[in-house]
């Protein structure tokens, strides 16, 4: 139930005093598709903008428009192909009357060549524009309930590109806006919209409720088999949970030395391989440094990041990991902007940043690594804070509002897809595109 606080400001009183208004975002129900409406495609033309148009046309209920009056939800811009700053004239000679056009909660998305794969300095720079440009026009897209995402795509990227441009066209993405998402160059099968988990399974830590439970039941509904892991004091949660979702309850402390071996003793005897692994379980132990105890320190970095180190290890060694596996690991925009209080935290969020980026540049049979980092996300932690500083929280983003644990699970099923090889060692910031660490 919204607070007093909540109401006051989202009334005439508050859009009076200047309280930025948030727009209803459209999330997920059940579509059969990734997107439906009206796209229109400009830039300059290149086979990443072509491949889009053709894989898009295939899908009923999308109609490509060009220069008509036509309201448009979505809009790409292939930048692939700009080869000096010069021809940046084109964002605004395009873009400039054709964003007017677009829809509320609409979708703007920009492709991009990798600055590694910049032919001279001129196209770098151009390339380098474009990212400044979408998080620009994010935060003026926002109080629409509209996202821009840049995709920055790797030489040689085709059918890899199409799932992440799926996503970021759908509902999936409504709380995920001014992002840079590199893309790599991999074999793909596209996947179906719907259930693309499906046969796969899943092992969820953290998961009796809050974030890890929005995964559990997201995974579920695409199709996963879900096993839930959690303390044996949330046992009661987490086994009605896994009833309810026709998966597996694991009580087990992670921060326990031996807590690798037996997850992956725990696995064997019941003749399980995983596909799909989920870093979410974490905790937090706020203090200023000078006053943080060294319990504090060491318990905080045991749980957030050194028990996913064994862990991953472990089912690593024994290949309890299914081959082209996904794993995905639950930072925090704490640890990349910092936080006052969170020494702790934001050092062990940050190294699961490091230590992700390092795993994707290893041969792990075909095993993505990839981490997501939630920004203001409505759950017990956040309903507990003092009135005037969660609704400050809630509006210091793009979007004007706070996230659902819903938003970090359907980031989480992303990752997750069997189709989504191109992405690794990717830091996606669910937070609406959070004014802090922009």
């Amino acid at each position: 139930m919204a607070s007093w606080v909540s109401t006051l400001l989202d009334s005439a009183i508050g859009r009076w005093c200047g309280v930025p208004q948030a727009a209803a975002l459209l999330r997920p129900a059940g579509e059969s598709q990734c997107f439906k409406g009206t796209v229109l495609v400009c830039g300059k033309a290149s086979e990443h903008s072509v491949l889009l148009r053709q894989h898009l046309s295939c899908l009923p209920d999308v109609a490509f428009v060009e220069g008509a009056d036509t309201p448009l939800q979505a809009i790409i811009f292939d930048g692939t192909e700009l080869q000096s700053t010069t021809e940046l004239d084109l964002l605004w000679q395009q873009l400039h009357n054709l964003l007017p056009r677009l829809d509320i909660n609409g979708r703007l998305i920009l492709l991009a060549r990798t600055l590694a794969d910049a032919s001279n300095a001129d196209a770098a720079a151009a390339s380098a524009a474009l990212s400044g440009f979408t998080r620009s026009i994010a935060k003026e897209l926002g109080r629409f309930g509209s996202t821009a995402n840049l995709l920055s795509l790797d030489y040689g990227v085709q059918q890899s590109l199409v799932p992440v441009a799926e996503f970021f066209l759908s509902k999936a993405s409504a709380y995920i806006t001014g992002q840079v998402v590199p893309v790599r160059r991999a074999r793909v099968k596209i996947s179906e919209w719907q259930k693309p988990l499906q046969g796969k399974t899943a092992l969820v830590t953290g998961a009796a409720r809050g974030i890890g439970a929005a995964i559990a039941k997201t995974l579920t509904e695409q199709g996963a088999t879900v096993i839930g892991l959690d303390i044996p004091q949330a046992e009661h949660a987490l086994v009605a949970l896994m009833q309810q979702l026709e998966g597996k309850p694991l009580l087990l402390d992670i921060s326990q030395a031996n807590s690798a071996e037996i997850i992956s003793d725990w696995l064997t005897q019941q003749g399980i391989k995983l596909d799909i692994l989920v870093h979410n379980a974490g905790i937090t132990r706020d203090k200023l440094f000078h006053r943080m105890t060294e319990a504090q320190w060491t318990q905080t970095l045991e749980i957030n990041l050194r028990a996913v180190q064994r862990i991953n290890a472990f089912l690593l060694e024994r290949q309890q990991i299914q081959q082209n596996g996904r794993v995905v690991l639950l930072s925090s925009m704490n640890g990349l902007a910092g936080q006052k209080g969170q020494t702790n935290y934001a050092s062990s969020k940050a190294a699961l940043v490091g230590y992700c980026q390092f795993m994707a540049t290893q041969d792990h049979r075909g095993i993505t690594f990839n981490a997501i980092a939630p920004g203001f996300i409505e759950t017990q932690m956040t309903a507990a804070m003092p009135a005037i500083p969660r609704e400050v929280g809630r509006r210091l983003n793009s979007l004007h509002q706070a996230g659902l644990p819903e938003d970090v699970a359907q980031a989480v099923a992303f990752f997750a897809r069997p189709d989504a090889a191109g992405l690794n060692g990717s830091v996606l910031r669910v937070c609406g595109q959070c004014f802090i660490g922009a």
